[in-house]
């Protein structure tokens, strides 16, 4: 087994493993054999901190997770989220939440989980009573929101309370959305945050990781891998993660990878690792190849300080979308 440094999970006086293993499985997908046997080679690696939803592979993920650890004594900490809806009024509705969390933990295998967050709580839907499903529209940063009192909220208290759960967070893709409920929300532990803290977009430095560290909530970076090969078709309009310049800071980013000899996932995980305000940076593998890869990228530590300023030059391009 590796030696993975833990780091506190925000206030609570918990330690969890500073790489983790996000299981959305999106990309690379090998079957559900091979994807139980990479989630338990991570964990005899050191990584002890899995990231799971409702959504990832229509919930074939959590059906993953839970076989891959339901007999697995070595300590771990679960997170999983409550998701989507086909139906606005469930956005709204807490025993809908109950219901589709209630199904998540017959999936995974368990009473109860360590950590259930919203997914995407940027979206207006958990704030909004809309007629319609709005796919990936965010919350309107100018309007004002009873967050606290949203039936969401209602239902992660609740669930804490009923011992489903030990923590409560939230997660989303939009770094200044994250950052005002940060600022408004009460109670919460921890925030996860995609997209927005990589090679070509850093803006979670701005806006999500000042407002958690000053309420104790822990803070996870997830979605370091994603656009480091290719912006995927269809992502350029569906949120804040890229400027003007995306395409010139991705051909920039590829030139430094074949330069440098380094490979493009060490290069962007070791540029993010290399910020100890987080708490863990959560990456995917389909692979317990790629778990090694990971790994080993991440214990190489800090890049040399040409290529880690090279980096931050790239990423200082991004352009905020209004």
């Amino acid at each position: 087994m590796s030696t993975i440094p833990h780091r506190p999970f925000g206030k609570s006086g918990e330690m969890i493993s500073a790489i983790s293993m996000g299981c959305g499985f999106p990309w690379g997908f090998a079957g559900f054999d091979r994807a139980i046997e990479t989630v338990r080679h991570a964990l005899d690696r050191g990584i002890q901190y899995f990231d799971t939803s409702v959504l990832y592979r229509n919930g074939g993920s959590q059906v993953i997770v839970g076989e891959a650890l339901a007999e697995r004594r070595e300590k771990h900490f679960l997170a999983t989220k409550i998701g989507h809806f086909k139906e606005a009024r469930f956005f709204r509705s807490p025993e809908a939440m109950m219901v589709q969390f209630r199904e998540g933990l017959r999936q995974l295998r368990r009473d109860s989980v360590d950590l259930l967050q919203v997914h995407e709580a940027d979206w207006d839907n958990w704030w909004t009573d809309r007629p319609d499903v709005a796919a990936c529209q965010l919350f309107d940063m100018q309007k004002s929101y009873d967050f606290n009192n949203a039936p969401v909220l209602q239902f992660l208290r609740d669930a804490k309370a009923r011992g489903l759960c030990r923590y409560i967070g939230i997660t989303g893709n939009n770094a200044r959305h994250l950052g005002r409920l940060i600022s408004e929300l009460h109670g919460i532990d921890s925030v996860l945050v995609a997209y927005n803290y990589m090679p070509l977009n850093v803006t979670a430095r701005q806006f999500v990781i000042p407002p958690a560290h000053a309420k104790g909530i822990a803070v996870i970076v997830a979605g370091v891998f994603t656009f480091i090969s290719r912006i995927p078709p269809g992502w350029r309009t569906e949120g804040t993660y890229f400027g003007k310049r995306a395409d010139e800071q991705l051909d920039q980013l590829q030139k430094l990878h074949k330069a440098s000899g380094i490979p493009l996932a060490e290069l962007a995980l070791r540029f993010v690792a290399a910020d100890d305000r987080i708490t863990s940076v959560c990456v995917g593998a389909c692979q317990p190849a790629e778990v090694d890869q990971n790994v080993a990228s991440f214990n190489a530590g800090k890049l040399p300080p040409d290529l880690h300023a090279a980096l931050e030059s790239i990423a200082a391009q991004f352009e905020k979308l209004n």
